[in-house]
């Protein structure tokens, strides 16, 4: 019996972990002489209930699903063997959907603990170490955010100008626009609060525990199943995103003022992104610090003639560390929690980090402030309440906890516009192998990006987590010996993210204190991640590249550009694709008209007085680019309204 998971369960583990790393093979050392199943359940013992939960149902459903075979028996019970041909057998073709996705996240979780584990970084040649010489003599001090907490905070009532529920790219811009006009601002965070010195050192996977909500198992409930890691940290998501900062293309901006919005065409919104852009010092990733798999897309689509070019980032003094998505170790990339919170805090913002808001304090139908739990930063357990009573209050949980937060209070939906709408901009992974040496980790997570086809609502980025991550981990098809000998050669592989510009397939529902999130991928956006596959695969082998995972059933590896066509003629169902999505919007619309949209033009909400959404809830519809800037210059916009509306 380990920490976390009963005897049974940790043995149904091992057999799991045994079965997909074998002994043998160019790195010989196999999950029994790893101890993985001990490292898993150690990480466990730090997840949060309902991320356990999902893991031991997910251990239990592979354990006992060979009992509906034709020998049926407990995968820890069966041969080694015929639980080696009991895998294979799953892992192809189209088997049962719920045993398909079980075995699935099973595989992620032993692949992330494998590819995390010292040995097997040190036998790949992977240490997260600078692109680019850095001298630390002249890095600035570590950015130390004070913020509020308990012990130092219980049960009390406090008065303030403006209450703003969320600390990330809308709570934080919010609070700095409305303190930099004299008001007094206080931010209420669920998570906690870290700097880059909680970063260094240590292992992705470690820091996701940290930073990201359920440890970066949140995901949608539908056809497919699509992972959607959410940040839980002070600074939001911005904390643990890849720096990637497009401004909105001039033809969504224009079909939202069409669609009733005022002072939104690109003109008008100029201004608001220049002094979003100035304060998280949005540039071209440096030269050299983009990395090899930013060059081997640039390779690839300037063989083919393809538009596209670097990445626009938000920071500054960019070495190319890489693991961007969980904490820059030199507080390079501008997050919220390095840029808007300290000058939000210069001018008198206040923030309550470990604060649960639990729901909007509503007297005589009006808003007038926050009702929230402080928990305890060690147990998670509720120590108290905070009320914070003010005149404006701004709920900018994301698009995701905006909407569960105001459904389970029953307000702000006369409209039936509210939690539905929900667009994520789903994507697939493409990677591929190639002859040279790589090392595509070093350099900055995303550093290029390929916009050939972004009017039919693909955009491609080259994108490389470290290997312990559950999409690069998992990115390689294949169990036992054929995975091992795959992830020998992991240095040198390239791999491409497909950003697809999805239809309102989505929406959301409070369960409990959590969040439903509902999504069925439509046919139209089917037929686009298959093709963005396809595309993808197009550059690689123009690239250079001698393999192709498109990780397809009955596909899991092509060789020649010729062979790009049985992606584009085979016959693949939604149910197919392995998919991930980073770009929760649109389920709080705004829009001129109160039958069809939750807020003004404003973010102001219709039929709540006193009530404001400041954050990605708010888009309209799909930004087809990544929204963090979108994001902010529309919440500074509206801000402002919101803040001579108080002064």
């Amino acid at each position: 019996m380990g920490r976390t998971l009963t005897r049974l369960e940790f043995r149904a583990l091992e057999a799991i972990a045994d079965a997909l790393v074998p002994e043998g093979g160019a790195i010989p050392q196999s999950a029994s002489e790893l101890n993985l199943a001990a490292d898993i359940d150690d990480m466990l013992s730090r997840f949060s209930p309902t991320a356990r939960r999902l893991v031991r149902a997910m251990i239990a459903g592979v354990e006992v699903a060979p009992l509906l075979s034709a020998h049926p028996r407990l995968l820890h019970s069966m041969s080694p063997d015929a639980r080696d041909q009991w895998l294979a057998s799953n892992r192809k073709g189209r088997k049962a959907r719920a045993i398909k996705e079980a075995l699935g996240g099973v595989r992620t979780l032993v692949a992330i603990a494998y590819a995390s584990h010292p040995d097997i970084s040190a036998a790949i040649g992977y240490r997260e170490e600078p692109l680019l010489p850095l001298d630390w003599s002249t890095v600035p001090a570590a950015v130390n955010l004070d913020v509020v907490q308990y012990p130092d905070v219980r049960s009390q009532t406090i008065d303030a100008d403006v209450a703003i529920i969320g600390t990330g790219a809308g709570g934080a811009v919010a609070a700095e626009t409305l303190a930099r006009a004299g008001l007094r601002v206080v931010l209420l965070e669920e998570g906690g609060a870290y700097n880059r010195e909680n970063f260094r050192g240590r292992r992705a996977i470690d820091r996701a525990i940290d930073l990201y909500r359920d440890q970066a198992m949140t995901g949608t409930i539908g056809a497919p199943a699509i992972q959607l890691p959410l940040g839980r940290v002070v600074g939001g998501t911005t904390v643990v995103n890849s720096g990637t900062c497009h401004r909105t293309p001039a033809g969504v901006l224009d079909e939202w003022s069409k669609s009733g919005l005022p002072d939104v065409t690109p003109e008008d919104m100029e201004p608001w992104f220049d002094v979003v852009e100035d304060v998280i010092g949005v540039q071209p990733i440096p030269d050299g610090a983009a990395g090899m798999n930013a060059e081997v897309l640039r390779r690839g689509a300037a063989e083919l003639g393809l538009s596209g070019g670097p990445i626009r980032r938000n920071a500054r003094g960019c070495h190319g560390h890489g693991p961007c998505n969980f904490g820059c170790p030199v507080d390079a990339k501008q997050a919220m929690h390095v840029s808007y919170l300290p000058r939000a805090v210069a001018n008198g913002a206040v923030i309550y980090a470990h604060v649960r808001a639990r729901k909007v304090w509503i007297e005589n139908e009006r808003a007038v402030g926050v009702i929230a739990e402080v928990r305890d930063p060690d147990t998670d357990k509720r120590r108290g309440t905070l009320r914070v009573r003010a005149r404006a209050t701004v709920v900018a949980a994301g698009a995701v906890h905006t909407p569960a937060l105001l459904l389970r209070q029953g307000i702000a939906d006369s409209s039936g516009q509210l939690g539905r709408n929900f667009v994520i901009h789903p994507g697939a992974g493409v990677t591929a192998l190639f002859d040279e040496d790589l090392r595509a980790w070093r350099g900055a997570v995303q550093g290029y990006f390929v916009d050939h086809k972004i009017d039919e609502g693909i955009l491609l980025e080259s994108t490389f987590p470290p290997p312990g991550i559950t999409y690069s981990a998992s990115s390689i098809p294949g169990t036992g010996a054929e995975y091992k000998e795959l992830f020998a050669q992991y240095p040198n592989m390239a791999s491409v993210g497909s950003i697809i510009s999805d239809g309102p397939n989505g929406h959301i529902r409070p369960l409990g204190n959590q969040a439903l999130m509902r999504y069925n991928l439509s046919r139209e956006d089917t037929a686009k991640v298959v093709e963005a596959i396809a595309f993808t695969s197009d550059i690689f082998f123009a690239a250079g590249a001698r393999t192709v995972f498109p990780m397809l059933p009955g596909l899991p590896t092509i060789h020649s550009r010729e062979d790009v066509s049985k992606i584009r003629e085979g016959h693949w169902r939604r149910s197919d694709l392995k998919l991930s999505a980073y770009h929760p919007m649109g389920t709080a619309r705004a829009g001129a008209d109160p039958r069809t949209s939750v807020t003004d033009p404003w973010g102001k909400v219709w039929d709540v007085p006193g009530l404001w959404i400041l954050d990605g809830s708010i888009m309209p519809s799909s930004t087809r680019v990544n929204p963090q800037v979108t994001i902010m210059a529309m919440v500074a916009r509206n801000a402002a309204r919101l803040a001579d509306s108080l002064t």
